[in-house]
């Protein structure tokens, strides 16, 4: 047997608290609003405005897997080293003036690798040489390994002749000097004349062997590793210091993109964008239909029969379609596409379904009597309909969110969204460009994708939940 559906929104949502999938949403969506208020002091709207600038993150590893994969993998997952000049526990310097007419200066970078892996496969290592010297400078770069092998990796003379002090010239581990002096490492060591990866950083952190230049078969070398850089200038006032970066394959809780961008940024900035997105439309198309439906209901008529003819021309409308035309036409910005939808659907279906519920209400005896004693129309609408009505609406707003979620993801996704903000569509949409799945970049699919889907579930079932409370043929006794 049903029941009547509680009156008034207060009742309603009482009711639904009562409800197993309306305690389960609830619990959701109170963690994606304390996830979106953790935002301002993770990343706060400084780091938002250096999301696309490549700048910014120079020092981060590129494709690096979030910190907590080495706990699913079983291994020690290297971490990003960043060693800044005058490090004294990673940088041993000396200089010394010989014979009155020259100068040697020593950076001796020293620091322990215990991981089971390589470093970071795509960016390797970065070594900067920073030189205040009015002299051209003769460097000389060595490679130490705990297996006491070195390998020179750099010498050749820097010039500096008519530049601006200080000069900084940064050698990664991609430059082309690096590569063929750890391939001919490999060479001597090894005996075997073949093919040897172009990534020095697996031949100079690989136990000696046949295998040292294989990536999948390279054996990790444990062990204190030291660069020493040495550097003779005929400058005696001269001075050279280092700043070294060793990249590693994890980083943070969401892992980083193709670009070193910290994902999590993004994945903490999307919550926020996309609650506040689906619900603003949800909430604003919602009163703008029911709106429209009530006084459709109320005055009938030319007025009741205006509306419908605009309801069933506005339900042909391709809304989508228009919308990505717009976008691309002219680049507006997230909160411009409500605009743009409330203009683009200002009634709907849930209009005609508010006026079948008006025609119902203003039926009922204290409408009647409330007309009887002459209260104005507007006031009987927002004073005695829009209260009865506001059940159903809010039951249209939660359902709908999961909708307009989707729809600034999709728009993301195809590059029409907005620009500056870094929401889970443009993630997505950076990671269909770099083939990400195809890669292996799991954690730059996976971690956005749930966070768009856990917002849908959650407001589908608080929906759910919402309907068999106010739906009457969902009451049971």
């Amino acid at each position: 047997m049903s029941v009547p559906a509680p009156v008034g929104l207060k009742a309603a949502l009482k009711e639904m608290l009562m409800t197993k999938s309306g305690k389960l949403s609830v619990a959701i969506l109170v963690g994606l609003v304390l996830l979106s208020v953790a935002v301002p002091f993770y990343a706060p709207y400084d780091v938002v405005k250096r999301w696309n600038d490549p700048r910014a993150w120079v020092d981060y590893p590129e494709c690096a897997a979030p910190v907590w994969y080495e706990y699913i993998i079983g291994k020690k997952l290297p971490r990003t080293l960043i060693i800044e000049p005058g490090d004294e526990k990673h940088i041993f310097k000396h200089s010394q003036v010989m014979g009155g007419v020259y100068k040697v200066i020593w950076n001796i970078i020293t620091f322990k690798y215990d991981y089971d892996e390589f470093p970071n496969l795509k960016t390797g290592f970065k070594l900067a040489l920073i030189i205040n010297t009015t002299q051209n400078v003769l460097v000389n770069i060595t490679w130490i390994r705990p297996d006491g092998r070195s390998v020179v990796l750099f010498y050749d003379m820097i010039s500096v002749t008519g530049v601006t002090l200080p000069v900084v010239k940064e050698y990664t581990s991609a430059y082309p000097g690096f590569q063929e002096a750890a391939v001919e490492f490999a060479k001597r060591v090894t005996g075997l004349n073949e093919t040897y990866t172009k990534m020095p950083q697996i031949i100079l952190f690989a136990k000696v062997g046949p295998y040292m230049s294989h990536t999948g078969k390279a054996e990790v070398l444990k062990g204190r590793y030291k660069i020493m850089i040495k550097a003779t200038t005929f400058d005696l006032k001269g001075d050279v210091d280092v700043r070294f970066v060793l990249f590693g394959r994890v980083y943070g809780l969401a892992g980083t993109d193709f670009w070193g961008r910290d994902l999590l940024i993004a994945i903490l900035w999307g919550a926020p964008v996309a609650l506040a997105f689906g619900t603003l439309t949800s909430v604003v198309l919602a009163f703008v239909h029911a709106l429209f439906g009530i006084i459709a209901g109320w005055f009938g008529g030319k007025v009741d029969e205006a509306i419908q003819k605009l309801t069933e021309i506005f339900m042909v409308i391709p809304t989508f379609p228009i919308l990505i035309l717009i976008s691309l036409l002219y680049r507006i910005s997230i909160w411009a596409i409500v605009g743009v939808l409330v203009a683009l659907s200002p009634v709907s279906g849930s209009t005609l379904t508010v006026r079948s519920m008006t025609l119902q209400i203003k039926e009922e005896q204290y409408v009647l009597a409330a007309k009887a004693y002459g209260v104005s129309g507007w006031r009987m609408i927002f004073k005695h309909i829009l209260p009865r009505i506001l059940p159903y609406i809010i039951t249209s707003i939660v359902t709908s969110v999961p909708y307009f979620v989707f729809l600034e993801a999709a728009l993301s996704f195809l590059g029409l969204g907005d620009p500056e903000l870094p929401t889970w569509g443009k993630v997505l949409s950076d990671a269909h460009a770099k083939r990400a799945v195809y890669m292996g970049w799991w954690w730059w699919v996976l971690i956005p994708a749930t966070g768009i889907a856990i917002t849908a579930f959650a407001f589908a079932l608080l929906g759910y939940a919402l309907d068999k409370i106010v739906n009457p043929r969902l009451r049971e006794m």
